[in-house]
């Protein structure tokens, strides 16, 4: 089936898939950070 149909390089949109991944990045970066944060202030009031 996939015969029918030659890959051509840069072709596809990837649009979705640049957003999906900025998502994801944005996400990671933030509760990253917002557990880093969380942590340090358990240490410091909770010690």
């Amino acid at each position: 089936m996939a015969d029918n149909h030659p890959h051509v390089r840069g072709k596809m949109d990837i649009r979705a898939q640049n957003e999906t991944f900025d998502l994801f990045w944005s996400l990671t970066k933030w509760g990253t950070i917002f557990v880093v944060l969380t942590l340090i202030l358990m240490a410091i009031f909770l010690v």
